[in-house]
C-alpha cells in the first residue's frame, strides 16, 4: 500500500496509478474532444477514419479500434490528413506513444 499521488492522500494498492476517485477528476478535467476545442470536425474526421479501417487497430490487428492515431506522430512532423491517420486501440495507442 502507497499514498494516492492524486490530492486526496488515501492509501492504494501498488500497481494502481491513482484512487480510483483521482483517476475520474483527471478523465473529467480532459474532457471530450469537443470540450478539448478539437469540435464536431474531429469527431465526423475520427469515425470517418475508424470506419474506413474497419475499427481494426492498426497496430495489433485485432477488430474493436475505439481511437484514432497518427502515423507519424504530430511531435514528428505529421500532420492531420486522413492519410496519416489510423484506426487503434486506446491501449495500443496509449503504449505507443510519441
Amino acid at each position: 500500500m502507497r499514498p494516492c499521488p492524486g490530492r486526496c492522500g488515501r492509501l492504494i494498492a501498488s500497481p494502481a496509478r491513482r484512487c480510483p476517485a483521482c483517476e475520474r477528476a483527471r478523465d473529467v478535467a480532459r474532457g471530450t474532444t469537443t470540450e478539448r476545442g478539437l469540435g464536431w470536425a474531429y469527431q465526423r474526421k475520427r469515425e470517418r477514419i475508424l470506419a474506413r479501417d474497419g475499427y481494426v487497430c492498426w497496430l495489433c490487428g485485432l477488430p474493436g479500434a475505439d481511437t484514432v492515431d497518427h502515423v507519424i506522430s504530430r511531435a514528428r512532423g505529421g500532420d492531420e490528413s486522413d492519410d496519416n491517420l489510423r484506426a487503434a486501440h486506446g491501449r495500443c495507442n496509449s503504449a505507443r506513444r510519441a
